[in-house]
Parts: structure tokens; sequence; C-alpha cells
């Protein structure tokens, strides 16, 4: 499968700097990308105990990569956000 220009990196907060935990690698269609984004849930007043990361993420060509935009959230509410960004990146990868 060929590297797309996009993924999500799901991050998780520990000894003070966040760890990947998990990574979906996404279309290279930029506008997908944000609509999936912005379709995601989150509350934007952050606080303590929202420990939780969904970081969107572009790939550079020097094999580097970019965070272009990023959201807090409660494990319920990431739990809702996989459920989201798995079924648009099956439908991108079975259907497009």
């Amino acid at each position: 499968m060929e590297r797309s220009n996009y993924h999500i990196e799901v991050q998780m907060y520990c000894h003070d700097s966040y760890i990947q935990i998990a990574r979906f690698d996404l279309s290279s269609c930029e506008k997908i990308v944000q609509e999936l984004f912005d379709e995601l849930k989150w509350d934007s007043q952050a606080s303590g105990n929202r420990l939780l990361r969904i970081a969107l993420m572009r790939n550079e060509k020097n094999n580097t990569k970019t965070q272009l935009k990023s959201l807090d959230c409660t494990l319920d509410e990431l739990g809702e956000n996989i459920k989201a960004i798995i079924k648009k990146t099956f439908r991108a990868v079975n259907f497009d």
C-alpha cells in the first residue's frame, strides 16, 4: 500500500510528553482529511483530565512529519472519534 500524505496519530500524555499509541494512514486528498478532522468530537475547554490527543499530521517528502492540528479529548470522546476515523478510512480504502 502506498504511503499517504496524511495520517492521524493518537497520543497519550506520559512522563511530561506525548507518546504515539496509534496511527491511521489517511487519504492523500486534503479536503477529505480536513472534513474528517472537523467531524471529530472534543471540547475546546482543555482541562487536566484530557490526557489523550488526536493529531492530524502531514508526511513530508524528507521523511519528516508536520503537525497540522490537534485536539485533546476524554477517553469517551476518543472512543467515538476512533470509530469515526475507522469508518471514514474504511470507506476511502474500499470504495474510492
